[in-house]
């Protein structure tokens, strides 16, 4: 089993992906204090259970820990994780 965590984009017109940036589990912990992630909601992220809804902050502040630029202002953001 091989966990995957990303920083999807969707299109607000049709709500289809239109790209995803792939976390680095070794930045994990500073993307949850982003995020402000219980200590059960960090649990059940990392063990592929979840998404959530970004913020435009949220979003500013993940690039910032990964190093890349991607936000847009007509792009919805959520941060999931799931098996590959």
């Amino acid at each position: 089993m091989t966990m995957i965590y990303t920083v999807d984009a969707f299109n607000r017109t049709d709500e289809l992906l239109d790209f995803e940036i792939e976390i680095p589990k070794e930045k994990l912990p500073d993307i949850s204090m982003v995020m402000n992630l219980s200590a059960s909601d960090y649990n059940d992220f990392v063990a592929g259970l979840g998404g959530f809804d970004l913020t435009k902050e949220q979003v500013k502040a993940i690039e910032n820990i990964l190093n890349k630029h991607f936000f847009m202002d007509d792009l919805d953001f959520q941060i999931s994780s799931g098996e590959i």
